[in-house]
């Protein structure tokens, strides 16, 4: 991908930056990350009641995180398509309509999860996982899964990027 020329420069000073693929979705991630981050009201949006269950140390998050991963799985596992965008970050939300995410979904291929192990840096957490799935021709595909996740205030959300 060229980004393009300086204008006034001769043209065998032109620079040529090339991104790749990965490093895109990197950076898409992140961005979405951020937005997320930008996106949530202050504190979470949690009554006072629960701003007592903000997770401080990593093992209270990876937990949380897996939670709701699982869970979020769970419903997709069901086709309940509408309560799995519901984990999406606000950010995921406000780029992503309910309608475009359910069309990007496969519809009754999803059997089960194998979660292998959930890592946190800081509130930017990894989820790693197996998931079986069917495909019309074949069945039962175990395939690895890599997800992104962002702890906001009291609550883990999924990040949604290509």
């Amino acid at each position: 991908m060229v980004f393009g020329t300086f204008p006034g420069f001769p043209e065998f000073l032109r620079f040529i930056v090339v991104i790749s693929r990965r490093s895109r979705r990197a950076v898409a991630t992140l961005g979405l990350a951020g937005l997320a981050a930008c996106a949530g009201t202050p504190g979470g949006g949690d009554s006072p009641a629960t701003a007592s269950a903000v997770p401080t140390t990593v093992e209270a998050k990876q937990a949380l995180v897996r939670q709701r991963a699982t869970a979020r799985w769970d419903l997709l596992i069901k086709g309940d398509f509408d309560a799995a965008y519901q984990y999406m970050s606000p950010g995921s939300r406000q780029t992503t309509s309910v309608e475009s995410y359910k069309l990007n979904i496969r519809h009754n291929a999803f059997r089960a999860i194998n979660m292998e192990s959930v890592t946190c840096d800081g509130d930017a957490c990894t989820v790693k996982l197996k998931l079986t799935y069917d495909h019309p021709r074949m069945k039962g595909i175990v395939t690895p899964v890599v997800e992104s996740w962002i702890v906001d205030g009291s609550q883990a959300w999924y990040v949604y990027g290509r």
